[in-house]
Protein backbone atom coordinates (compact mmCIF):
# COMPACT_ATOMS: atom_id res chain seq x y z
CA UNK A 1 0.00 0.00 0.00
CA UNK A 2 0.94 3.33 -0.88
CA UNK A 3 1.31 6.60 1.64
CA UNK A 4 0.02 10.17 0.32
CA UNK A 5 2.20 12.95 1.55
CA UNK A 6 0.24 16.39 2.06
CA UNK A 7 -2.96 17.95 1.27
CA UNK A 8 -3.85 20.29 -2.01
CA UNK A 9 -7.17 21.92 -3.37
CA UNK A 10 -5.45 24.31 -6.06
CA UNK A 11 -7.89 23.55 -9.36
CA UNK A 12 -5.90 24.59 -12.34
CA UNK A 13 -7.21 25.59 -16.00
CA UNK A 14 -6.97 21.83 -17.51
CA UNK A 15 -9.46 20.68 -20.24
CA UNK A 16 -11.08 17.59 -18.87
CA UNK A 17 -13.13 14.66 -20.37
CA UNK A 18 -15.37 13.28 -17.74
CA UNK A 19 -15.57 8.69 -17.81
CA UNK A 20 -19.04 9.11 -16.27
CA UNK A 21 -22.40 7.18 -17.12
CA UNK A 22 -25.71 6.66 -15.38
CA UNK A 23 -25.38 2.76 -15.74
CA UNK A 24 -25.06 0.36 -12.49
CA UNK A 25 -23.22 -2.87 -11.62
CA UNK A 26 -25.72 -6.25 -11.73
CA UNK A 27 -26.16 -7.89 -8.35
CA UNK A 28 -23.60 -10.45 -7.31
CA UNK A 29 -25.16 -14.17 -5.29
CA UNK A 30 -23.62 -13.02 -2.20
CA UNK A 31 -25.06 -12.04 0.81
CA UNK A 32 -23.50 -8.64 1.32
CA UNK A 33 -23.97 -7.67 -2.30
CA UNK A 34 -27.77 -8.58 -2.38
CA UNK A 35 -27.92 -6.64 1.07
CA UNK A 36 -26.02 -3.65 -0.86
CA UNK A 37 -28.16 -3.55 -3.88
CA UNK A 38 -31.52 -4.70 -2.66
CA UNK A 39 -31.01 -1.63 -0.19
CA UNK A 40 -33.45 1.59 -1.24
CA UNK A 41 -32.75 5.07 0.12
CA UNK A 42 -34.46 5.35 2.98
CA UNK A 43 -37.02 8.42 3.40
CA UNK A 44 -34.34 10.94 5.25
CA UNK A 45 -31.20 9.93 3.43
CA UNK A 46 -27.84 9.77 5.21
CA UNK A 47 -26.67 12.47 2.93
CA UNK A 48 -29.31 14.91 2.02
CA UNK A 49 -28.50 17.46 -0.65
CA UNK A 50 -30.75 18.67 -3.05
CA UNK A 51 -30.46 15.72 -5.09
CA UNK A 52 -31.68 11.93 -5.33
CA UNK A 53 -28.66 10.35 -3.94
CA UNK A 54 -28.21 8.76 -0.72
CA UNK A 55 -25.77 6.97 1.40
CA UNK A 56 -27.01 3.29 1.40
CA UNK A 57 -25.70 0.62 4.04
CA UNK A 58 -26.95 -3.15 4.48
CA UNK A 59 -29.31 -4.53 6.61
CA UNK A 60 -26.36 -6.50 8.46
CA UNK A 61 -22.27 -5.47 9.23
CA UNK A 62 -19.71 -8.20 10.18
CA UNK A 63 -17.19 -7.64 12.63
CA UNK A 64 -17.95 -3.60 14.15
CA UNK A 65 -17.63 -3.39 9.83
CA UNK A 66 -20.19 -1.91 7.55
CA UNK A 67 -20.55 -1.63 3.86
CA UNK A 68 -21.56 1.85 2.35
CA UNK A 69 -21.93 2.94 -0.98
CA UNK A 70 -23.35 6.02 -2.57
CA UNK A 71 -23.82 5.12 -6.41
CA UNK A 72 -24.65 9.12 -7.23
CA UNK A 73 -21.62 10.73 -6.07
CA UNK A 74 -18.80 12.55 -8.45
CA UNK A 75 -21.29 12.66 -11.31
CA UNK A 76 -22.27 9.27 -10.67
CA UNK A 77 -19.21 7.74 -10.65
CA UNK A 78 -20.06 6.42 -6.97
CA UNK A 79 -17.91 5.03 -3.84
CA UNK A 80 -18.01 2.24 -1.76
CA UNK A 81 -16.71 2.22 1.72
CA UNK A 82 -15.78 -0.83 4.14
CA UNK A 83 -15.68 0.94 7.58
CA UNK A 84 -16.68 1.02 10.97
CA UNK A 85 -20.28 2.56 11.88
CA UNK A 86 -18.30 5.51 13.62
CA UNK A 87 -16.92 6.36 10.63
CA UNK A 88 -20.27 7.14 8.58
CA UNK A 89 -20.88 10.46 9.76
CA UNK A 90 -17.32 11.36 8.77
CA UNK A 91 -17.60 9.75 5.49
CA UNK A 92 -21.20 11.21 5.35
CA UNK A 93 -19.29 14.92 5.78
CA UNK A 94 -16.77 14.70 3.35
CA UNK A 95 -19.27 13.36 0.38
CA UNK A 96 -21.02 16.55 1.59
CA UNK A 97 -18.55 18.88 1.22
CA UNK A 98 -17.58 17.26 -2.43
CA UNK A 99 -20.63 17.32 -3.93
CA UNK A 100 -21.06 21.32 -2.22
CA UNK A 101 -17.30 21.89 -4.13
CA UNK A 102 -16.75 23.58 -7.37
CA UNK A 103 -13.63 20.74 -7.61
CA UNK A 104 -14.56 19.23 -11.05
CA UNK A 105 -13.01 15.30 -11.32
CA UNK A 106 -11.41 13.94 -13.83
CA UNK A 107 -8.45 13.42 -16.44
CA UNK A 108 -6.74 15.45 -19.19
CA UNK A 109 -7.21 13.56 -21.77
CA UNK A 110 -4.74 15.51 -23.98
CA UNK A 111 -1.80 15.40 -21.54
CA UNK A 112 -0.91 11.82 -21.57
CA UNK A 113 -1.50 8.45 -22.71
CA UNK A 114 -1.12 4.60 -21.34
CA UNK A 115 1.50 2.74 -23.13
CA UNK A 116 3.92 -0.55 -22.13
CA UNK A 117 6.91 0.91 -20.00
CA UNK A 118 10.14 -1.53 -20.57
CA UNK A 119 10.23 -3.33 -17.31
CA UNK A 120 7.47 -1.68 -15.70
CA UNK A 121 4.79 -3.08 -16.98
CA UNK A 122 2.18 -0.41 -18.08
CA UNK A 123 2.31 3.36 -17.40
CA UNK A 124 1.30 6.48 -18.42
CA UNK A 125 3.15 8.98 -21.14
CA UNK A 126 3.00 12.53 -21.78
CA UNK A 127 1.18 13.27 -25.05
CA UNK A 128 2.44 17.13 -25.34
CA UNK A 129 4.53 19.24 -23.44
CA UNK A 130 3.43 19.94 -19.73
CA UNK A 131 4.35 22.93 -17.94
CA UNK A 132 5.07 22.40 -14.24
CA UNK A 133 2.35 22.67 -11.80
CA UNK A 134 -0.42 21.22 -14.26
CA UNK A 135 -3.26 19.59 -12.92
CA UNK A 136 -3.77 15.77 -14.58
CA UNK A 137 -5.54 13.84 -12.82
CA UNK A 138 -8.07 14.70 -10.43
CA UNK A 139 -10.42 11.58 -9.23
CA UNK A 140 -11.84 10.23 -5.70
CA UNK A 141 -11.43 7.05 -5.12
CA UNK A 142 -13.54 3.97 -6.08
CA UNK A 143 -13.15 2.11 -2.91
CA UNK A 144 -12.08 2.87 0.52
CA UNK A 145 -11.50 0.20 3.13
CA UNK A 146 -10.19 0.62 7.00
CA UNK A 147 -6.76 -0.73 7.55
CA UNK A 148 -7.64 -2.49 10.69
CA UNK A 149 -10.27 -5.04 8.78
CA UNK A 150 -7.51 -6.91 7.33
CA UNK A 151 -6.33 -7.76 11.23
CA UNK A 152 -10.12 -7.72 12.53
CA UNK A 153 -12.05 -9.50 10.00
CA UNK A 154 -11.80 -12.96 8.92
CA UNK A 155 -10.38 -13.10 5.39
CA UNK A 156 -13.02 -14.76 3.86
CA UNK A 157 -15.40 -12.11 5.59
CA UNK A 158 -13.30 -8.87 4.55
CA UNK A 159 -12.89 -10.36 0.59
CA UNK A 160 -17.14 -10.82 0.69
CA UNK A 161 -17.33 -7.54 1.55
CA UNK A 162 -15.02 -5.54 -0.57
CA UNK A 163 -16.89 -7.85 -3.10
CA UNK A 164 -19.65 -6.45 -2.71
CA UNK A 165 -18.55 -2.74 -2.65
CA UNK A 166 -16.96 -3.39 -5.99
CA UNK A 167 -20.17 -4.65 -7.30
CA UNK A 168 -21.94 -2.06 -5.72
CA UNK A 169 -20.36 0.64 -7.88
CA UNK A 170 -21.88 1.91 -11.29
CA UNK A 171 -20.67 -0.04 -14.18
CA UNK A 172 -17.91 2.05 -15.52
CA UNK A 173 -16.46 2.23 -12.29
CA UNK A 174 -16.40 -1.14 -11.69
CA UNK A 175 -14.43 -2.04 -15.04
CA UNK A 176 -11.86 0.70 -13.83
CA UNK A 177 -11.49 -1.36 -10.87
CA UNK A 178 -11.53 -4.75 -12.24
CA UNK A 179 -8.67 -3.49 -15.09
CA UNK A 180 -6.29 -2.74 -12.67
CA UNK A 181 -3.43 -4.88 -12.22
CA UNK A 182 -2.85 -7.25 -9.26
CA UNK A 183 0.88 -8.81 -8.82
CA UNK A 184 0.31 -10.90 -5.64
CA UNK A 185 -2.78 -13.53 -6.45
CA UNK A 186 -5.20 -14.76 -4.23
CA UNK A 187 -8.81 -12.53 -4.09
CA UNK A 188 -9.00 -10.46 -7.44
CA UNK A 189 -9.68 -7.20 -5.16
CA UNK A 190 -7.65 -7.63 -2.44
CA UNK A 191 -4.78 -8.28 -4.83
CA UNK A 192 -5.85 -4.98 -6.56
CA UNK A 193 -5.86 -2.77 -3.44
CA UNK A 194 -2.62 -4.61 -2.31
CA UNK A 195 -0.91 -3.28 -5.35
CA UNK A 196 -2.76 -0.06 -6.25
CA UNK A 197 -4.35 0.83 -3.35
CA UNK A 198 -2.96 4.46 -1.23
CA UNK A 199 -3.15 4.70 2.73
CA UNK A 200 -4.85 8.16 3.70
CA UNK A 201 -5.45 9.50 6.69
CA UNK A 202 -9.13 9.69 7.48
CA UNK A 203 -10.92 11.38 10.76
CA UNK A 204 -8.06 11.27 12.62
CA UNK A 205 -4.88 9.49 13.13
CA UNK A 206 -6.52 6.44 14.41
CA UNK A 207 -8.35 6.07 11.22
CA UNK A 208 -5.97 5.03 8.70
CA UNK A 209 -7.65 3.60 5.35
CA UNK A 210 -6.88 1.85 2.04
CA UNK A 211 -8.01 4.75 -0.70
CA UNK A 212 -8.16 2.59 -4.39
CA UNK A 213 -7.54 5.41 -6.92
CA UNK A 214 -8.42 3.80 -10.93
CA UNK A 215 -6.72 6.43 -12.78
CA UNK A 216 -4.02 7.42 -10.30
CA UNK A 217 -2.74 4.05 -9.89
CA UNK A 218 -1.93 3.43 -13.08
CA UNK A 219 1.42 5.79 -12.36
CA UNK A 220 4.34 3.90 -11.67
CA UNK A 221 7.05 4.91 -8.78
CA UNK A 222 10.26 6.43 -9.52
CA UNK A 223 12.19 8.16 -6.38
CA UNK A 224 12.58 11.62 -8.53
CA UNK A 225 8.84 11.43 -9.30
CA UNK A 226 7.83 14.25 -12.26
CA UNK A 227 4.28 14.43 -10.11
CA UNK A 228 3.02 14.41 -7.24
CA UNK A 229 -0.11 13.31 -5.37
CA UNK A 230 -2.00 15.16 -3.01
CA UNK A 231 -5.31 13.78 -1.21
CA UNK A 232 -8.01 15.55 0.89
CA UNK A 233 -9.66 13.58 2.88
CA UNK A 234 -12.15 16.49 3.51
CA UNK A 235 -13.82 15.81 -0.24
CA UNK A 236 -12.08 12.89 -0.63
CA UNK A 237 -10.59 14.07 -3.37
CA UNK A 238 -7.25 13.09 -5.17
CA UNK A 239 -5.22 15.51 -6.97
CA UNK A 240 -1.66 14.88 -9.54
CA UNK A 241 0.08 17.72 -10.58
CA UNK A 242 3.49 17.96 -12.46
CA UNK A 243 6.11 19.57 -10.13
CA UNK A 244 8.53 20.22 -13.73
CA UNK A 245 8.53 20.39 -16.92
CA UNK A 246 7.78 17.08 -18.86
CA UNK A 247 8.45 16.40 -22.62
CA UNK A 248 6.34 14.78 -25.01
CA UNK A 249 7.13 10.99 -25.13
CA UNK A 250 8.37 11.25 -21.23
CA UNK A 251 6.13 8.84 -18.83
CA UNK A 252 4.79 10.18 -15.52
CA UNK A 253 5.40 9.58 -12.26
CA UNK A 254 5.11 9.93 -8.71
CA UNK A 255 6.78 8.53 -5.56
CA UNK A 256 5.61 5.59 -3.45
CA UNK A 257 7.42 6.37 -0.06
CA UNK A 258 9.49 9.55 1.36
CA UNK A 259 11.96 10.66 -0.95
CA UNK A 260 13.68 12.53 1.28
CA UNK A 261 16.05 9.41 2.22
CA UNK A 262 19.25 7.65 1.12
CA UNK A 263 19.65 5.39 -1.08
CA UNK A 264 19.36 1.78 1.34
CA UNK A 265 16.56 2.52 2.93
CA UNK A 266 14.61 3.75 0.05
CA UNK A 267 15.50 0.37 -1.72
CA UNK A 268 14.13 -0.98 1.62
CA UNK A 269 11.02 0.56 1.57
CA UNK A 270 10.50 0.10 -1.84
CA UNK A 271 10.70 -3.70 -2.08
CA UNK A 272 7.55 -4.38 -0.08
CA UNK A 273 6.28 -3.44 -3.17
CA UNK A 274 7.65 -6.66 -4.92
CA UNK A 275 10.16 -4.64 -6.86
CA UNK A 276 13.72 -3.21 -7.27
CA UNK A 277 13.36 0.55 -8.41
CA UNK A 278 15.25 0.73 -11.69
CA UNK A 279 15.13 4.92 -12.16
CA UNK A 280 17.76 7.85 -12.56
CA UNK A 281 18.56 7.82 -8.59
CA UNK A 282 18.64 4.55 -7.60
CA UNK A 283 21.32 3.43 -10.63
CA UNK A 284 23.83 5.95 -9.96
CA UNK A 285 27.59 4.51 -10.31
CA UNK A 286 28.38 3.84 -6.78
CA UNK A 287 30.29 7.56 -6.62
CA UNK A 288 27.72 9.72 -7.40
CA UNK A 289 25.11 7.78 -5.42
CA UNK A 290 27.24 8.35 -2.13
CA UNK A 291 27.51 11.86 -3.45
CA UNK A 292 23.51 11.91 -3.69
CA UNK A 293 23.02 9.92 -0.42
CA UNK A 294 25.89 13.17 1.43
CA UNK A 295 22.88 15.53 -0.22
CA UNK A 296 20.18 14.17 1.75
CA UNK A 297 22.03 14.51 4.73
CA UNK A 298 22.61 17.83 4.65
CA UNK A 299 19.10 18.60 3.45
CA UNK A 300 17.99 16.88 7.03
CA UNK A 301 20.78 18.86 8.63
CA UNK A 302 20.35 22.17 7.47
CA UNK A 303 16.18 22.12 7.41
CA UNK A 304 16.91 21.13 11.31
CA UNK A 305 19.64 23.80 11.72
CA UNK A 306 16.91 26.37 10.21
CA UNK A 307 13.93 25.19 12.29
CA UNK A 308 15.85 25.79 15.56
CA UNK A 309 15.30 29.19 16.92
CA UNK A 310 17.60 29.08 19.94
CA UNK A 311 20.77 31.29 20.20
CA UNK A 312 22.52 28.28 19.71
CA UNK A 313 21.43 27.89 15.89
CA UNK A 314 23.80 28.27 13.04
CA UNK A 315 20.52 29.20 10.70
CA UNK A 316 21.77 31.91 8.04
CA UNK A 317 20.46 32.93 4.72
CA UNK A 318 23.49 31.12 3.31
CA UNK A 319 22.28 27.79 4.59
CA UNK A 320 18.49 28.31 3.71
CA UNK A 321 19.60 29.51 -0.15
CA UNK A 322 22.20 25.99 0.36
CA UNK A 323 19.36 23.84 1.00
CA UNK A 324 17.20 25.04 -1.67
CA UNK A 325 20.09 24.29 -4.12
CA UNK A 326 20.07 20.64 -2.48
CA UNK A 327 16.89 20.14 -2.93
CA UNK A 328 17.08 21.07 -6.70
CA UNK A 329 20.18 19.36 -7.46
CA UNK A 330 18.36 16.24 -6.00
CA UNK A 331 15.45 17.00 -7.72
CA UNK A 332 12.99 16.57 -4.50
CA UNK A 333 10.44 19.16 -5.70
CA UNK A 334 7.18 17.88 -3.40
CA UNK A 335 8.86 19.26 -0.28
CA UNK A 336 10.93 22.26 -1.91
CA UNK A 337 8.08 24.36 -0.95
CA UNK A 338 9.03 23.99 2.89
CA UNK A 339 12.72 24.56 1.89
CA UNK A 340 11.64 28.22 0.51
CA UNK A 341 9.04 28.83 3.41
CA UNK A 342 12.32 27.84 5.61
CA UNK A 343 14.14 30.47 3.67
CA UNK A 344 11.58 33.04 3.92
CA UNK A 345 11.79 32.41 7.49
CA UNK A 346 15.54 32.82 7.61
CA UNK A 347 15.21 36.37 5.82
CA UNK A 348 12.42 37.72 7.64
CA UNK A 349 14.60 37.04 10.77
CA UNK A 350 17.23 39.35 9.82
CA UNK A 351 15.21 41.63 8.47
CA UNK A 352 15.64 41.43 5.03
CA UNK A 353 11.98 42.18 3.24
CA UNK A 354 12.94 42.00 -0.35
CA UNK A 355 14.48 38.30 0.07
CA UNK A 356 11.97 37.24 2.50
CA UNK A 357 9.36 38.14 -0.02
CA UNK A 358 10.96 36.77 -2.47
CA UNK A 359 11.17 33.28 -0.80
CA UNK A 360 7.80 33.69 0.24
CA UNK A 361 6.22 33.96 -2.97
CA UNK A 362 8.28 31.11 -4.55
CA UNK A 363 7.03 29.16 -1.33
CA UNK A 364 3.65 29.93 -2.36
CA UNK A 365 3.69 28.69 -5.94
CA UNK A 366 4.93 25.25 -4.90
CA UNK A 367 3.24 25.14 -1.76
CA UNK A 368 -0.13 25.35 -3.88
CA UNK A 369 0.63 21.79 -5.40
CA UNK A 370 2.16 20.05 -2.00
CA UNK A 371 0.12 21.89 1.14
CA UNK A 372 -2.82 21.85 1.98
CA UNK A 373 -5.20 24.56 0.49
CA UNK A 374 -5.82 26.57 3.91
CA UNK A 375 -3.55 24.51 6.23
CA UNK A 376 -0.74 25.87 8.64
CA UNK A 377 1.79 26.07 5.82
CA UNK A 378 -0.29 28.17 3.69
CA UNK A 379 -1.57 29.92 6.37
CA UNK A 380 1.86 31.25 7.84
CA UNK A 381 3.35 32.13 4.01
CA UNK A 382 0.37 34.02 3.49
CA UNK A 383 0.90 35.95 6.27
CA UNK A 384 4.15 36.63 5.83
CA UNK A 385 3.34 38.06 2.52
CA UNK A 386 0.55 40.16 3.47
CA UNK A 387 2.33 42.00 6.78
CA UNK A 388 5.80 41.11 6.76
CA UNK A 389 6.75 43.34 9.62
CA UNK A 390 4.12 41.46 11.57
CA UNK A 391 5.03 38.15 11.36
CA UNK A 392 6.09 36.15 14.07
CA UNK A 393 9.61 35.67 12.66
CA UNK A 394 10.49 39.31 11.61
CA UNK A 395 13.87 40.16 13.28
CA UNK A 396 13.67 37.13 15.78
CA UNK A 397 17.23 36.11 14.20
CA UNK A 398 18.73 39.27 15.68
CA UNK A 399 16.74 38.77 18.83
CA UNK A 400 17.81 35.88 19.82
CA UNK A 401 21.86 36.83 18.93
Amino acid sequence: MRTLGGLVCFLSTVAFSFHIQRSYAGTKSTSYSQLLLNQSCPVSPLISLQTDTCLVKPNNCSGGYCIYSDLDFSGSRGISFLTTPEMEGIFRESIQKHKLSDRLTGIAVDAFEQRDIPGKGVGLVAKRFLQRGELIIREPPALIVHLDAESELPDSTRFEMQQAGVEALPADTKLEVLGLMGHFGGDPIEDRLDTNAFGVMLGGSEAEHRALLTQTSRLNHDCRPSCILNFNPRTLTASVYTVRDIRPGEELSISYIDTRTTYAKRHAAIQSWGFTCSCAACTLPPGDRFLSDDRIQQIKHYTAELKDWSNRSQAAPEIAEALIRLYQEEQIFYYIGDAYRLAAHTYSGVRDGYHALRMASNALVYGLQAWDDMGSSMRDVLELLENLEKHWSWGKRLEER
